[in-house]
This record gives C-alpha cells, sequence and structure tokens, in this order.
C-alpha cells in the first residue's frame, strides 16, 4: 500500500465495529480522505484526541481502495479553545459541514482546506455576528455561485436593490423583485463580505442586518448543497 503525509481538518469521525472509527479530513493535497483509525476507541489509544473534530493535524496514511488507513497523527492545533463556548463550537460544527457537503472525496481541493483553516482561525480569534455567514458567503464564491450583489441581476439597474432571490442568484430592484426583501443595511454588509471588506463586516455589531444576512447565507447555502444543514438546528443567530 502507498504511503502518505498531509495535513488536515477532522470533519467528522463515526464508529466502526467495536474499537475502530472512520475519520473524514480535509487535507490540503489530497482532498477529502476517509479513513480508518485502528483503535482509537480504546481508552490506552494516544490518537484519539487528536482526531477530535476541528482538529488541525498532520497525519500519515496508507492509500486503500475506498478507506486509507491511519499510520500516524501530530496535533498542529486543537478545537479545545471552541469547546469552551457553545456559539463558537456550534459555528466551527456548521463550517466542519459545510465543506464536508461541498468536497469531493480524493479530490485536491486546496482552497477548500486553506478557506476552513482560516475560518477556524478566525472564529477561535474573533467574536462577530457574521462569522458563520460570512464563511458561507466566501465558501459559495470560492464554489464558482457568488452571489450578484451590487446591481439586479434582471436588469443590472444599480438603485432600489430591495430584493434577493436565491434561485436567481443576487439582488434585484423593485421592478423585478421575486425574491424576499432585503434591507439597505443588510445589502451593505452582504457587499462587505463579498467586496473585499470582509474584517470590516466581522467588526460589526449584532444588528437586525447580521440576522438577515445569516439567515440568507443559510438558505443559499442549504440551495445549493441541495439538502438541508444538520448543525443549523443548534445554531440559529439571535434577533
Amino acid at each position: 500500500m502507498t504511503l502518505y503525509r498531509d495535513k488536515g481538518i477532522v470533519l467528522r469521525s463515526y464508529k466502526l465495529g467495536e474499537s475502530d472509527r472512520i475519520v473524514v479530513v480535509m487535507t490540503e493535497n489530497h482532498g477529502k480522505v476517509r479513513a480508518v483509525a485502528k483503535g482509537i476507541r480504546k481508552t490506552k489509544s494516544k490518537i484519539g484526541a487528536r482526531l477530535e473534530p476541528m482538529s488541525h493535524v498532520d497525519i500519515q496514511l496508507y492509500r486503500g481502495r475506498e478507506l486509507d488507513t491511519v499510520s500516524q497523527v501530530e496535533l498542529i492545533d486543537s478545537s479545545a479553545r471552541l469547546h469552551n463556548k457553545l456559539d463558537k463550537l456550534t459555528q466551527g460544527m456548521s463550517m466542519l459541514e459545510a465543506v464536508d457537503q461541498i468536497a469531493e472525496d480524493r479530490e485536491p481541493s486546496p482552497h477548500l482546506y486553506r478557506m476552513l483553516q482560516g475560518a477556524l482561525n478566525t472564529l477561535m480569534e474573533q467574536e462577530s455576528p457574521v462569522m458563520l455567514a460570512a464563511f458561507y458567503w466566501k465558501l459559495l464564491a470560492a464554489e464558482g455561485v457568488r452571489p450578484q450583489v451590487d446591481a439586479c441581476v434582471g436588469c443590472d439597474a444599480r438603485s432600489e436593490l430591495v430584493a434577493f432571490d436565491i434561485f436567481h442568484g443576487g439582488v434585484q430592484c423593485r421592478s423585478c423583485r421575486t425574491g424576499i426583501s432585503i434591507s439597505v443595511s443588510a445589502l451593505e454588509l452582504l457587499q462587505q463580505v463579498l467586496g473585499g471588506q470582509l474584517m470590516n463586516a466581522l467588526a460589526q455589531p449584532e444588528s437586525p442586518a447580521s440576522f438577515e444576512i445569516s439567515q440568507l447565507a443559510t438558505q443559499a447555502m442549504e440551495h445549493h448543497i441541495e439538502r438541508r444543514l444538520r448543525s443549523v438546528a443548534m445554531f440559529s443567530p439571535r434577533h
């Protein structure tokens, strides 16, 4: 079997047999990898704690036909700091779920790895009511489905932008509107997120606008992946 090494972020894991687990890892150079971690459910296992969701690891694996096998794991950064606050934990888990749904097995996607790593690091260091929403919007943009937010998707008008239509892919003017209403402040916040002013957007206080774009972001992500996000039930922005 081929042995290889990579850096990755643990997306999730589930039981296999009496003592093993299957771990799903978003790696830097090998895409999303599913691998058997043998014996990690035993009390004496040294690597079990290193393979918790959100852990950033240096991992060595043997390539298999369908499942790889974990050989060695070194912890680069744990997710411990995110476990102290429920909001941060659930936002982090929501980021993992979105990447898990978008990433293809064994399809190299270094941009997804870098985006997830950067988002988790920012989540550890900063509080923001639009942290998760911003990640969803940036992730959608990276996947080639960036919404149009500066002009109407119907007629290209740049004034009186009053609605957002997920199916049409962006904002709409009063004449073209078919989507749901969007406030001026929410549109400005969304334009900051997608227009190169992410740090400014993350620094904004909680508001009805942050709630608006968070709700829209969840709907847009679920529309893209064509399923409900399980983690959304755990995390609901306060109005």
